[in-house]
């Protein structure tokens, strides 16, 4: 049994049962939903774990459940050696390292619309109690006084709010305060002025919607490096606005200098303050935390934002569903990192998705060694499609045998990069050989087995070329180098070779008879799909699909036969 072989056979086998690991508090109808659509696995709540005792545990575990509390780290992840998805019961994913999920090729998903009204309605709810100075008089009232004119309030109408981020809850928050009679000013890289202004939203730059408004509601993820959101609104900004402006963060803790916001509320440059999140949640004994939720300017609220009874609901399920779906073998709705592909177009590329794999693992079964350049050309209706999906196909097909990562749709891109594949396409919908038709082309600038080299390179440079179609649903290569064949692409294969004259397939098929493997398939594959003549210079492919592993002493004897020049044995 080869290496490739043993490797496969050990991917191919499952690790334990399919368990679900819920760390966080999240609705009791997403965890019935788990337990009712995947019957079969077990699913456990360890609410409130440590990071360390998480670490110990997650290689257990195939999916994970949290909200904003449990910190996916890359540690935690690289000790996650059989989860498949992290579901996150929320909007942002700050929580989980992203990038560590996937190169490890696990996806991330969460639920971009679950609470968006939720959200949307607190930050309103903050606009309002903020410009009326509800907390404060509040407490003051429940303290035994009457100070009716200490919390003189302003109107909102006609007033002007600017908001940070135009996405689902940006633009929710600004359909309601045009309600309030507020004119609205944004500021958001990627959102058209064109698309704004057809919600009657007038597009800035930041430092214009900072010095214009009279309210400020941030709307935007909490993204790190040079072109991140953290520290997005630091002493410099915060000096923009008006003295007697208000600022609201009902988004993520991060997105403002908390330090610089203290300063400005000291000093009197800023009018207010309305903060649901922080840099540190809970607070606990952060005392620069602590001096902004005592002052007098500021009210807040422990991250309520998404705190409803429709939208822990919401977000729940919708989380527990696309869990259960990638458990299933399906796709997601709202993975954070890897492409949306539709199902419909899914269920046409299936079968191409198994050619393009099988063609990667042949070649590298029959030409091991670095990969330069690779080209998948597409002929046929299949062109007209999203194929991104045979792209990730070729590299898990090309890459699984040689390399120790899991390649799937998540991972597929970033795995090319690092082994500096460069992967391009040709795409025509006019047919080819076949209706629909895949051929994958190898550069190397190595020289290049002869069985597999069907194409002329330009000076050096060898091409190495394989084929595939779908023929009744069913996976077949129909070429192979320069000869034209047909094979379903699994299970033990040999391939001879030879000369294009009579007896050599009772050669092959002698030596395979004492060797007692029995022959499930055979096809000779010619050099030209035309009608032929003979010729004894010409040469021919033979491929047999076998039940079981050839004996190497069988092999050297098929070598051995004469007029034989090339026999390899792989397994798919």
């Amino acid at each position: 049994m080869t290496e490739v072989t043993e490797k496969r056979e050990t991917e191919a086998t499952q690790v334990g049962p399919v368990k679900v690991l819920i760390t966080d508090r999240i609705a009791q109808e997403g965890i019935d939903l788990l337990r009712t659509q995947l019957p079969e696995a077990q699913v456990d709540e360890r609410i409130g774990i440590k990071p360390e005792q998480l670490k110990a545990i997650i290689g257990d575990y195939t999916a994970l459940v949290v909200r904003s509390e449990t910190q996916v780290t890359a540690d935690i992840l690289a000790a996650a050696t059989n989860l498949k998805i992290v579901g996150r019961a929320g909007v942002g994913v700050d929580n989980i390292d992203t990038a560590a999920a996937t190169r490890q090729g696990i996806i991330v998903v969460n639920s971009p619309t679950g609470n968006i009204i939720a959200a949307a309605e607190h930050s309103v709810a903050m606009l309002m109690a903020l410009a009326r100075h509800i907390a404060n008089a509040s407490a003051s009232m429940k303290a035994g006084k009457w100070e009716k004119s200490r919390f003189l309030g302003v109107e909102l109408r006609n007033k002007t709010l600017g908001v940070i981020g135009l996405g689902k809850v940006g633009m929710a928050v600004a359909r309601r305060a045009q309600g309030l009679e507020m004119q609205i000013l944004a500021f958001d890289p990627y959102v058209s002025p064109e698309q704004a202004r057809k919600a009657n939203v007038t597009m800035l730059s930041l430092e214009d919607v900072l010095r214009q408004s009279d309210f400020v509601t941030l709307h935007t993820s909490l993204t790190s490096g040079p072109n991140g959101t953290r520290g997005l609104l630091g002493e410099h900004e915060l000096s923009l606005m008006k003295p007697t402006a208000r600022l609201i963060n009902c988004a993520r803790g991060g997105l403002i200098d908390e330090e610089a916001l203290l300063k400005a509320l000291n000093e009197g440059r800023l009018a207010g303050a309305a903060l649901d999140v922080f840099s540190q949640e809970p607070i606990k004994d952060n005392e620069l935390l602590k001096q902004l939720v005592s002052h007098e300017r500021i009210i807040t609220t422990p991250h309520l934002g998404a705190s409803t009874e429709e939208a822990q609901v919401g977000v729940a399920t919708d989380v527990a569903d696309q869990i259960v779906s990638v458990l299933r073998g399906g796709f997601p709705r709202a993975a954070v990192n890897a492409p949306l592909i539709l199902p419909e177009t899914l269920k046409v590329l299936q079968p191409y998705m198994t050619v393009v794999e099988q063609m990667g693992r042949l070649y590298t079964q029959l030409q091991p060694g670095p990969i330069n350049k690779v080209e998948l050309v597409y002929s046929g209706e299949i062109a007209s499609y999203d194929l991104r999906p045979l792209q990730t196909a070729l590299v898990k097909g090309l890459l699984e045998s040689i390399s120790d990562a899991h390649v799937n749709m998540v991972n597929a891109q970033v795995l090319a990069k690092e082994w500096s594949l460069e992967i391009v396409e040709q795409k025509s919908t006019t047919p080819a050989e076949f209706a629909n038709q895949v051929t994958l082309r190898v550069f190397n600038s190595q020289p290049t087995d002869a069985l597999l080299t069907g194409i002329p390179g330009s000076g050096e440079e060898q091409i190495a070329t394989l084929s595939g179609t779908v023929i009744h649903d069913e996976a077949r290569i129909v070429r192979v180098g320069r000869y034209w064949t047909e094979f379903a692409p699994e299970g033990y294969i040999l391939f001879c070779q030879n000369l294009d004259q009579p007896g050599m397939i009772g050669r092959v098929a002698t030596v395979l008879g004492k060797a007692n493997v029995n022959i499930q398939h055979m096809d000779v594959g010619p050099s030209t799909r035309k009608p032929r003549s003979y010729s004894k210079n010409a040469s021919a492919l033979m491929i047999i699909s076998v039940d079981d592993p050839i004996p190497d002493w069988a092999i050297d004897e098929i070598r051995k036969t004469g007029d034989i020049f090339g026999v390899k044995l792989v397994n798919l």
